[in-house]
């Protein structure tokens, strides 16, 4: 694998914050801590509400429907009600742009570039 997305410019993103995109019909969350930026899929595993709008803090992302948490740097579930994962994604910086490499490559996501939602 390859590829990777773009999906912004690292200053849309300010540190402690986080921004919701859509690429190619997935729904993806990057947020910021200091200077490392990460993504994980924009779902709460416990009733698949999206986390955008969520506390950010540390590296943690709040569920803003049931409080569940999330590390962001794993997508590993660190307080309920949801004990499931979320997927995370491989993220980097590249010429001041945020960029994501897809866990399954596909034609859909390497043409998302065009079809990403703001």
């Amino acid at each position: 694998m390859t590829g990777y997305v773009d999906v912004c410019a690292l200053s849309e993103i300010p540190n402690g914050k986080h921004r919701a995109y859509t690429l190619s019909g997935t729904a993806i969350l990057v947020c910021r801590s200091g200077n490392d930026v990460f993504a994980i899929e924009n779902r709460c595993s416990h009733l698949n509400f999206p986390l955008k709008g969520g506390r950010q803090i540390g590296c943690e992302i709040i569920c803003p429907h049931h409080g569940a948490r999330f590390d962001f740097r794993t997508g590993k579930a660190v307080g309920g009600p949801a004990v499931d994962p979320i997927q995370h994604f491989e993220v980097r910086i590249h010429n001041d742009r945020v960029e994501i490499r897809p866990r399954i490559e596909s034609k859909s996501w390497l043409r998302s570039a065009e079809q990403k939602d703001i």
